[in-house]
């Protein structure tokens, strides 16, 4: 197990030392027990008179000099005057005793190093230090509290070529509780058996260098950390004169080897890959659990660190269901991994990482409790992006206890440990407040995204976003002079797709003044459309427009209205939409509102557009542009070229809306507009699409859907799949292609999209055509008839009604021929009359 190796390590010291200590007593037997004030001395024997009475018998204890007072002797060495207290097996001179103590030195068995009974995910590390060990080569494995050091070393010494080649002389000893040099010098006496007495050093180094061996010292960072000097000379005597065959293993706690150590190899230990983190807990919890989601749900929260993995999984043997549990973690944190009574570091992940926080400098103690509240850490060698200059010393301390993990060139705490300080050793106000102030220069950067220096805000607050949320949540409660940015925070997230809705909840909750709760509440529903969550944010909209309404903001009131109208064009109801749209459209000009009354017009635009009025939809695009470009609003301007690329596609101009769409992606970059550049891609595949390039056709939708997941944008997900869906009919993958469909079909019912479910309804009526089941084929593209009659799309009626001509006999294909020939004429398809005839199959 995971702590199988201290654990021995601790039982062997006390076994070791009551054996010894009966051995000593056996092998000297000439131990007197006196009842008399002046007792024969045995030969070979210290006499020691006490001056207080009553006797006891001693076992073998070495005993030089004189006690002066109370003694209590335990199993070690008494000399002077001192006082010990009294082991396993140890003695008591009561008062008035006599007690002749023998000499005799009896070596005992060496402890044999303890069985590994799980090492999941490290069989690389472990490999290395057994090539490096047959090579004579010793080494340092360092590492953060918790992450596995003890057992990778104690695999790496029964590996069957290190017995092979070292035989009984392997040896393990941990030097936790050793405090010094001469402590650690005690426990390796007791594993090795050396006897105690005279002289023990010398005779532990002369049992060392008598022939090859392996020997870990493990748990170095105590004395390392007590007794520098000293712990550094014990390791280089132990090095000096061994013959070449021999090796060491030194387990650190820290990100790199003490200083002193040359000559090691060294190795760094990290968190456990996701698979072997997976493996550890089932193998652990039981395998009942193998399979369940929620393991690697548990698993991620843990960061990869084993002690932590091994004991969560301890408390899941008894579970039949993981539920119960996740939900005590999401409460209890670290502290649910303490076990045993009386809990150390090998049973407890809290008492682990406290030993480590004992030892830290106050610099270090101040950066560690702001590094617990920043997920991602910082850039190497940029904690000034965080920290104030002054724990520049702190971070570097951290770094070489191994607190701070360097992953993917970030510098941060694991998932357990920053948990546990955040929990425990929350920041004093002073350093909180220096955070928060650095983390407020990068919250003023979201607000560029969307603008012209957009692009290069994004590239620096991407990586940033979820240490910048963290600590906004942690810091409303205390200051709330930080709402007010949290919109800007919002918009980054609509924009982006990071992060879920917690800051979300956690700014609504705080106590805000109301204006700040409008724009707060109006940008959380912007943000709720975007995601889909089409309930919340029109809950959101209607509530915040009675607040701006109650605050006199004619503005809010515009904006709310605006997003209602967004709603309802989302969810295919023009006719409201339109009502809404053209509701703000006066209120933006009442306050001179450029940006609002231009978005209005291209939403309009956006409306003729869908109920097929190209020359309206033309007009009001080209009217929008100039307003765009006049405020200077990048992403307005984008939209719109977009949307006229859309225009000019319909009506098959396909070289100018390449242009239109390039153009428009090209500016969506440079913001960092990710959802406008989504819908661009998305466009272009379509571009392709119509002229048969479906290799680039594919490789655009499959882009854009990447894009749209990240944003959480599930309307341009579903469009995405609906298109593939259309590539796979068309190279024959019918099985393929109802797969896309009915994937995209549960999006766009999920967001309440008539539109893109008539559309997947189309698609699938096309492929159970071409499956030969006619009437199945004809009751999707009924179905889609109506549909498309609720959104007033006239253009897709006209390709419905040619299917259902083709689809019917007698009166109902000569009346769906008709609605046909009538919507080509009303609507100007002329370039489109081919096509119709022979869907139709005339």
């Amino acid at each position: 197990m995971w702590f199988g190796l201290e654990v021995a390590d601790k039982l062997g010291s006390v076994i070791g030392a009551v054996c010894g200590v009966l051995g000593l007593g056996l092998s000297g037997y000439g131990l007197l027990r006196v009842r008399d004030a002046a007792p024969p001395v045995a030969a070979g024997a210290v006499s020691v008179t006490n001056s207080i009475t009553d006797t006891m018998t001693s076992q073998s204890i070495l005993q030089a000099g004189t006690i002066g007072g109370a003694v209590t002797a335990g199993d070690g060495n008494v000399v002077g005057d001192h006082n010990l207290v009294a082991g396993p097996g140890g003695i008591v001179a009561g008062p008035g005793a006599h007690v002749v103590l023998s000499l005799l030195n009896s070596p005992a068995e060496p402890l044999p190093p303890p069985a590994v009974d799980l090492c999941v995910g490290r069989d690389t590390q472990v490999a290395e230090i057994v090539t490096g060990w047959n090579a004579g080569q010793s080494v340092v494995l360092t590492g953060g509290p918790g992450i596995g050091k003890s057992t990778v070393l104690g695999r790496a010494v029964t590996d069957p070529a290190i017995v092979a080649s070292f035989g009984a002389r392997r040896f393990v000893v941990s030097c936790d509780g050793a405090e010094s040099a001469s402590a650690v010098v005690d426990k390796m006496a007791l594993v090795l058996g050396v006897a105690p007495g005279d002289h023990l050093r010398n005779r532990v180094l002369a049992f060392v260098r008598e022939a090859p061996c392996v020997l870990i010292l493990d748990n170095f960072e105590t004395p390392a950390d007590s007794d520098p000097g000293g712990a550094i000379e014990l390791v280089a005597q132990l090095r000096a004169g061994v013959a070449n065959q021999s090796a060491m293993g030194i387990g650190y706690r820290g990100g790199g080897a003490p200083a002193g150590l040359a000559g090691m190899a060294e190795a760094v230990l990290g968190p456990l890959p996701p698979a072997a983190a997976a493996e550890v807990f089932i193998e652990v919890a039981g395998d009942r659990h193998r399979g369940d989601p929620t393991v690697d749900q548990l698993v991620a929260d843990l960061d990869g660190v084993p002690l932590a993995i091994t004991l969560l999984a301890t408390l899941a043997r008894a579970e039949t269901g993981l539920g119960t549990l996740v939900s005590a973690w999401r409460t209890k944190c670290t502290d649910l991994l303490a076990h045993a009574a009386r809990p150390d570091r090998t049973s407890s992940l809290p008492v682990s990482i406290e030993l480590s926080w004992d030892r830290l400098s106050p610099d270090a103690r101040t950066a560690l409790s702001l590094a617990a509240l920043l997920p991602d850490g910082w850039p190497n060698d940029r904690s000034d992006l965080y920290l104030a200059d002054e724990l520049a010393a702190g971070v570097i301390e951290l770094g070489s206890r191994g607190l701070l993990y360097i992953d993917h060139l970030r510098q941060r705490c694991l998932a357990p440990i920053r948990r546990h300080v955040a929990a425990h050793h929350p920041p004093e106000p002073t350093a909180l407040r220096q955070l928060t102030g650095r983390v407020w220069a990068l919250i003023e950067l979201t607000g560029r995204v969307g603008g012209s220096d957009g692009a290069h805000a994004l590239k620096t607050v991407l990586p940033e976003f979820t240490n910048i949320t963290d600590v906004v949540q942690a810091a409303l409660p205390h200051d709330p002079d930080l709402a007010p940015i949290v919109p800007d925070l919002l918009m980054f997230q609509r924009f982006t797709g990071l992060g879920d809705d917690q800051l979300v909840r956690s700014a609504l909750a705080s106590d805000l003044e109301p204006r700040v709760r409008a724009d707060i509440a109006f940008n959380a529903g912007s943000l709720y459309v975007t995601r889909g969550k089409n309930s919340r944010a029109r809950e959101l909209f209607n509530q915040t427009l009675l607040l701006y309404r109650s605050l006199g903001s004619v503005l809010g009131e515009a904006n709310c209205l605006h997003g209602l109208g967004d709603l309802e064009f989302r969810e295919s109801n023009t006719t409201r939409a339109r009502e809404l749209f053209e509701r703000s459209l006066p209120l933006y000009g009442r306050v001179g509102d450029v940006l609002g009354e231009a978005n209005c017009l291209r939403r309009l635009g956006d409306l003729d557009f869908r109920e097929s009025n190209h020359i309206s939809a033309r007009n009001l695009f080209k009217r929008t542009l100039p307003l765009y470009r006049r405020v200077g609003d990048a992403l307005g301007e984008a939209d719109c070229l977009r949307d006229l690329g859309g225009l000019e596609f319909v009506e098959s101009n396909n070289i100018r809306a390449r242009e239109l769409f390039e153009d428009a992606l090209t500016l969506y970059r440079s913001i960092g507009s990710v959802l406008g550049e989504a819908n661009c891609l998305r466009r272009l595949g379509a571009v392709e699409f119509s002229e048969a390039n479906n290799v680039r056709a594919q490789e655009l939708f499959r882009n854009a859907l990447l894009l749209y997941r990240r944003v959480g944008d599930a309307l341009g997900e579903a469009s995405c799949l609906r298109r593939l869906g259309g590539l796979e009919l068309l190279e024959s993958r019918n099985d393929c292609a109802r797969d896309y469909f009915e994937q995209a079909l549960l999006l766009y019912n999920r967001v309440d999209s008539m539109l893109g479910e008539a559309n997947c309804l189309r698609g699938l009526g096309e492929l159970e055509f071409r499956e030969k089941n006619i009437v199945r084929a004809r009751d999707l593209f009924d179905r889609t008839l109506l549909l498309y009659r609720r959104i007033e799309d006239r253009q897709s009626q006209a390709v419905i009604h040619a299917w259902l001509a083709r689809l019917n006999t007698g009166t109902l294909q000569v009346e769906h021929r008709n609605k046909m020939n009538s919507l080509i004429q009303e609507l100007g398809l002329s370039k489109s009359v081919a096509t119709l005839n022979r869907i139709a199959g005339g």
